[in-house]
């Protein structure tokens, strides 16, 4: 499973799609929107948010694209002749995923310290690294899903952008969601993106981690494993084959 996550973690590095929507969006909204505001408690909340998003793009958006590219290539047939469980496969690209997320992370953390005096210490760097760990699984998961469930490329497109939007905007990731509609404010408690968001915020921001990053954390870890079971019952090996039950 180790040399599968390496050769995963190179091909995620060379794609397209994790260059724009991993690497160069977050940074793009975390240096831009931080010097046109220079406001320091924005800039916790900026921080929190462009991680929050480096996750989310990366998780759903390029990691659905790549397992629809490695399927129609036939990689995924091969593999099923492996006795290689598919649990253990998913497991696999969520590491991939992990682990390009915590390296642009630290880019992005190392900006806002740097470039805009956020404040982040050990401590809170761990509980950063706690949070973004959860949330990549989750996440990740959610983005084999949508593969799964789409058939090719226009399709998990329109997918990818059908979750992901809603779910940014209803999160309160870079504005606060205080002076929105009532239905929006709901909306924000009852989608997972939020409560990445917050984890990250308090794990920033906030001097009783502990007190308040439970709830969110716990949230995190229900959607991680609910996506992760789903992702895997739902696996497609080949682009025709249907959606088919967890094996070994």
């Amino acid at each position: 499973m180790i040399i599968i996550m390496r050769t995963m973690i190179r091909g995620l590095w060379r794609d397209s799609h994790t260059l724009i929507w991993n690497i160069l969006f977050p940074l793009g909204m975390l240096v831009g929107l931080g010097l046109y505001f220079r406001d320091p408690l924005y800039s916790e909340r900026l921080l929190a948010g462009a991680l929050a998003i480096n996750l989310l793009f990366g998780a759903t958006t390029a990691t659905a694209f790549y397992v629809i590219a490695q399927r129609h290539r036939g990689v995924y047939k091969l593999l099923r002749a492996t006795p290689l469980p598919t649990l253990s496969f998913v497991t696999a690209m969520t590491g991939a995923r992990l682990v390009l997320t915590m390296a642009i992370s630290v880019v992005l953390v190392g900006i806002g310290i740097g470039l805009f005096g956020v404040a982040a210490g050990p401590l809170r760097a761990g509980w950063m690294l706690v949070v973004l760990t959860i949330g990549s699984a989750g996440f990740t998961a959610l983005g084999f899903l949508l593969a799964n469930l789409a058939r090719d490329e226009t399709q998990v497109s329109i997918f990818s952008n059908l979750v992901s939007l809603p779910l940014i905007l209803t999160s309160g990731a870079f504005y606060s969601l205080e002076q929105a509609p009532g239905w929006v404010q709901t909306m924000s408690q009852l989608q997972p993106f939020h409560y990445l968001v917050e984890a990250l915020r308090v794990s920033i921001a906030s001097d009783t981690i502990l007190a308040d990053l439970w709830l969110p954390l716990g949230v995190l870890t229900a959607f991680a494993v609910l996506c992760a079971l789903l992702a895997a019952l739902t696996f497609r090996w080949d682009p025709e084959g249907r959606l088919f039950r967890l094996r070994g």
